[in-house]
């Protein structure tokens, strides 16, 4: 039985005086999990480990045995098999995770201070959320294709751009040869030595980000304190540099940095044993399955692929129906400008997001020990079948919010070359609303990928049961401790960075006569780079993601395999519990 059971404590009277270690006999309560028949046996996660319990004669799924489990008093209690005064506070223990499917108000710290109607709504969906747990157990032996219907019109789409960008790629070189006048063919062989500098800078990056990784599973502490002190230090040091140049800016980026740095010493480092802690089990994890680099290849190809379709099948749009386009109305010029957003957004979301449903599959098979030696393919097959419906409609929602804020910024940006200050300035106050809507929707998606990874549900019920299973075991607690962006925006420049020299010398190579080539290759090499690299870096983050999700349904398998990262949960949540 796997996540926490609903549990009663019966304690008998024992006459006399009772030692610390006298044993004696307690009753619980657990449901019984679906598919068990009479005579069966399941597992019982208990404050004393687990315990095999046999299913009675006449008793179906779902209803609930009582079994006596031996327990020994102790002087302090016993927090889910942890004496709670060892989770690093003083005073009583106290329950930090409840059964979403039973759950009340009271027991909910994050829906205190709200008005009480919104809360009991929200209590109702947490119900909702763990009846659906109980309903899709973690890796089902067959899974159904979810929310399908979203993936026939991205794949309508594709068809559409891929199709539009073969029909107008001659009529897209011809332009662009008549722009340059091009006619001896010379601007071709350019780009097609800036083009092979870029894949040069991509597969170094690539390596980069396989050694990057090792790295954290080397030296996990080395690479947290870089990745908090590189931000600011490189501003101080550009800061410096521009003192000869702007003596204002320099000082303003010396200043910035030093509070920063300031800020990593002071606020940060009570955190940074645990989130080294953390980063070296997710890079272990990696280091297992390092053909995870590859599919992060995979996906940025696509992306990449995806970019240049779109980009070619625009540009024919617009060569062909220019005049037409300029003597559109502005409301026909916006609306286009939307589409256009919305249908590159859509796919490059697509693209990232396979890569992570990928990557929270492996974390999740070796998180329950399932199916390890095939992790890898099991989870890019789900990630293409069975929830890329999911994936498609997930990407769908954000992309249409990101593709309104390109469409406010472009509307304020012409408001700006119009002298109007007031459009303008409500322009850039409904743009940072939008922004922060895209960035919430964006972020809870992300989690709610990694139950359409583990239970194969569809992406609404991933976004229920994510949102139930992450409040009754308060682990947003444990995210306001987390530092990981900070490691993935490293590996995302370090990759970058090396993509963008390898580039740079291997369009020098290509023609060591033409300095721009080079120039060139190094712009083209760091953007692929920081693509196919942050890919590859976002492993990290998808990890700590999977990680999380799983131990907030059950931590027992966390608790077994590392202790310690179990406990550093327990003492976060317990320690900010203490101070509500």
């Amino acid at each position: 039985l796997k996540g926490l059971c609903s549990s009663s404590f019966c304690r008998p009277c024992i006459p006399g005086k009772q030692s610390p270690n006298l044993s004696y006999k307690m009753e619980m309560e657990a449901e019984v999990p679906r598919g068990a028949l009479p005579g069966q046996v399941f597992q019982v996660q208990t404050a004393q480990g687990l315990v095999p319990v046999q299913v009675p004669a006449g008793v179906r799924p779902g209803e609930k045995v009582r079994f006596p489990v031996p327990m020994t008093t102790a002087a302090e209690p016993v927090l889910l098999g942890r004496v709670g005064a060892q989770a690093g506070h003083q005073g009583p223990a106290q329950r930090y995770r409840h059964d979403p499917k039973s759950v009340q108000l009271d027991h909910l710290p994050l829906l205190q201070g709200i008005p009480i109607e919104q809360a009991e709504m929200k209590v109702e969906q947490i119900h909702k959320g763990g009846e659906l747990c109980a309903l899709y157990p973690a890796f089902p032996a067959q899974r159904r294709c979810r929310d399908a219907f979203w993936a026939l019109p991205f794949l309508a789409v594709a068809i559409c751009v891929v199709a539009a960008a073969a029909y107008y790629a001659q009529e897209v070189s011809r332009q662009i040869s008549q722009d340059v006048h091009a006619a001896d063919g010379s601007t071709t062989n350019k780009i097609g030595y800036v083009a092979s500098a870029g894949a040069v800078g991509g597969a170094v990056s690539l390596v980069t980000a396989l050694f990057y990784v090792l790295l954290a599973k080397a030296a996990p502490g080395c690479v947290v304190w870089t990745s908090l002190i590189f931000g600011p230090t490189l501003s101080i040091i550009v800061g410096l540099g521009m003192l000869a140049v702007n003596t204002l800016a320099g000082l303003i980026l010396i200043l910035v940095g030093a509070l920063a740095l300031s800020c990593v010493f002071c606020c940060y480092r009570p955190f940074i044993p645990f989130m080294i802690k953390l980063v070296e089990t997710v890079a272990t994890v990696i280091k297992s399955n390092p053909m995870m680099i590859l599919v992060a290849l995979l996906c940025s190809m696509a992306g990449i692929a995806w970019t240049l379709a779109c980009g070619v099948a625009g540009a024919g749009v617009y060569f062909k129906y220019k005049d037409g386009i300029k003597d559109a109305s502005q409301g026909e010029q916006y609306a286009l400008y939307f589409a256009s957003a919305f249908i590159f957004l859509w796919g490059a979301q697509v693209a990232s997001n396979v890569a992570h449903v990928t990557y929270c599959g492996v974390f999740g098979r070796w998180y329950y020990k399932v199916e390890p030696h095939t992790a890898l393919r099991k989870s890019l097959l789900v990630a293409l079948t069975t929830s890329f419906g999911s994936i498609c409609f997930g990407s769908l929602l954000v992309a249409a919010v990101r593709a309104v804020e390109a469409v406010i910024r472009r509307a304020r940006a012409q408001a700006a070359e119009d002298g109007n200050m007031v459009s303008c300035i409500l322009l850039l106050v409904l743009q940072c609303v939008v922004q922060c809507i895209g960035d919430i929707l964006e972020y809870f998606s992300e989690w709610a990928y990694v139950q359409c990874a583990i239970r194969g549900v569809s992406f609404i019920d991933a976004a229920r049961i994510t949102y139930a299973l992450m409040t009754c075991s308060n682990v947003e607690f444990i995210l306001q401790d987390l530092l990981v962006n900070s490691v993935v925006s490293l590996g995302a420049f370090l990759c970058g960075f090396m993509g963008g020299g390898a580039g740079a010398a291997a369009g020098y190579a290509f023609a060591s006569e033409d300095h721009s080539t080079a120039i060139a290759g190094a712009i083209i090499g760091f953007l692929a780079g920081l693509i196919c690299g942050g890919s590859a870096a976002s492993i990290i983050s998808s990890g700590t993601k999977s990680i999380l999700a799983c131990w907030a349904e059950d931590p027992e398998p966390l608790r077994q395999t590392h202790p310690e990262i179990h406990y550093e949960f327990e003492s976060r949540i317990l320690s900010r519990l203490v101070d509500l």
